[in-house]
C-alpha cells in the first residue's frame, strides 16, 4: 500500500485537513533539533485513516506527538525535554487533552522498563539516533506491534537508522509501505514475532547471505572438495609460517596411486623446537581422520614411514586421502590419548586435524582403493 501526492490527500477527512493545518503552522516552535517533513506528516494521517489507532507510541516529541494525540486513543510518548520541546508539547492548543502520557528521560532507559498493557496499532522510532540507540528502542517496541500495524522510521539518511531501514525492508516481519523524504512506513504482516529472547539469526531474511570478504572460506568450502581446501590451506599456511622451522612432504604412494587395504607411506620431515609428526588416513568422503602407526611417527635423517590401514574391505572402491601433519605438543598430547583410549576399549573413533594455524606443517596425498575383486 503506497499512499502519496493526490491520494494522500484523498484520504483526510476535512477535520484531519483542518488539524493538520494548524500543527504546521506551530510545528517550526517545537523542537530546535528538527522534526518531520510536512509530506512525512499527511502520510502519517493518511496511513493511519485506513486503520483505527487505539494504543501507539513514539519516542521524541513533537509535531508528530500533537498529530497522533487526534489520532489515537492513547498514546504514549518517550523523550527528553530537549529544548523544552515536552514543554512546548505539553503547553501546545493542539494538543488533545486526556490521551497522550509523557515518560520524560532517556528512552535508553525508560522505554525498556516499562510495561505495554496492550498490543501497538502504531510506533514511531524518532529518538536518539547514535547507533545502537534506535535498535534499542526497536528491540523494545517491535513485540508490541500488532498484525497490521504501522512502523514509522524517521531519519533513515543516518547511516546508524539506515541500518535497521534495511533490516526491517528485508524482515518477514515487515512490508515496506513506502518512504517520504527520509520517512519510512512500514506495516506489520501476520509473521509470527521473532523470539526476542533466543537467537535463530538464521532465520532472518537480513542473516541469508553472510559477508563474503569475512567468509570466503566456507563459501569456497561449499563448492571446493575438502582435498583441495586442505591443499589451499597448506600453501597459505606455508606463505605465512614458515618461521616454524618444520617441513613435511610425502614422496610414496604418489597422487592417484591405486592401492589395497593396507600399505606403506613414506616420506621426508624436517621438525624443528617441540614439534610432533603424525600420519592419519580418511575415506575422502568421511568426516573424521584415524591415527596411524600407533603414536607419533619416528624421524630419522629427515627421514619417515609407517604401515597404514585404508578402512575395511567394504570401503574398496573409493578414494582415501593421507595427512602427514607436524603437530605442537598441544594436538601431540591429545592424539596420544586418542591411541591410549583406543586400546583400552578397543574402539576406533575418528578424530578431527586442527585448523590450519595449528599445524606446523602439513602435506595431504589422495589415493584410490581398489575394488574387491582387484584384492
Amino acid at each position: 500500500m503506497t499512499i502519496s501526492g493526490e491520494t494522500m490527500g484523498e484520504r483526510l477527512t476535512p477535520s484531519t485537513r483542518e488539524i493538520l493545518r494548524q500543527i504546521l503552522e506551530v510545528q517550526p516552535a517545537l523542537h530546535g533539533a528538527g522534526s518531520l517533513s510536512a509530506d512525512a506528516l499527511s502520510a502519517i494521517a493518511a496511513h493511519v485513516s485506513a486503520r483505527p489507532i487505539r494504543n501507539s507510541a513514539e519516542t521524541g516529541c513533537g509535531a508528530t506527538t500533537l498529530l497522533l494525540s487526534h489520532l489515537s486513543q492513547r498514546h504514549t510518548v518517550f523523550a527528553l525535554d530537549i529544548g523544552n520541546s515536552v514543554s512546548r508539547v505539553r503547553g501546545s492548543a493542539m494538543l488533545r487533552p486526556g490521551v497522550v502520557t509523557f515518560v520524560e528521560g532517556p528512552s535508553q532507559l525508560t522505554l525498556p522498563q516499562h510495561r505495554f498493557a496492550e498490543k501497538l496499532q502504531l510506533a514511531l522510532i524518532d529518538g536518539p539516533h547514535a547507533y545502537p540507540f534506535p535498535d534499542l528502542e526497536y528491540y523494545s517496541l517491535y513485540p508490541h506491534l500488532e498484525t497490521g500495524a504501522l512502523l514509522i522510521l524517521d531519519d533513515i539518511q543516518i547511516r546508524s537508522i539506515h541500518n535497521l531501514f534495511e533490516f526491517l525492508r528485508s524482515d518477514s516481519m515487515f512490508r515496506l509501505e513506502e518512504v517520504v523524504r527520509t520517512t519510512a512506513f512500514f506495516t506489520r504482516t501476520e509473521a509470527p514475532t521473532f523470539d526476542p529472547t533466543g537467537d535463530g539469526w538464521q532465520q532472518q531474511r537480513y542473516n541469508a547471505r553472510t559477508l563474503t570478504r569475512h567468509d570466503w572460506r566456507s563459501k569456497l568450502k561449499s563448492v571446493l572438495p575438502g582435498s583441495t581446501m586442505r591443499r589451499i590451506e597448506s600453501f597459505r599456511h606455508r606463505a605465512t609460517h614458515d618461521d616454524s622451522g618444520c617441513s613435511v612432504e610425502i614422496r610414496s604412494p604418489h597422487r592417484g596411486d591405486r592401492i589395497s587395504g593396507r600399505g606403506v607411506v613414506a616420506g621426508t620431515a624436517r621438525l624443528a623446537g617441540d614439534a610432533h609428526l603424525w600420519v592419519l588416513v580418511h575415506r575422502k568422503d568421511v568426516n573424521g581422520w584415524w591415527p596411524q602407526g600407533e603414536g607419533e611417527i619416528a624421524v630419522a635423517n629427515s627421514q619417515w614411514s609407517v604401515e597404514v590401514q585404508y578402512g575395511d574391505p567394504q570401503d574398496a572402491g573409493f578414494d582415501f586421502e593421507i595427512a602427514a601433519v607436524a603437530v605442537s605438543r598441544p594436538v601431540h598430547e591429545q592424539w596420544l590419548e586418542w591411541v591410549r583410549t583406543v586400546r583400552a576399549t578397543g574402539l576406533y573413533p575418528p578424530t578431527q586435524l586442527p585448523g590450519p594455524a595449528a599445524l606446523l606443517a602439513a602435506a595431504y596425498r589422495t589415493v584410490g582403493k581398489g575394488s574387491l575383486a582387484s584384492e
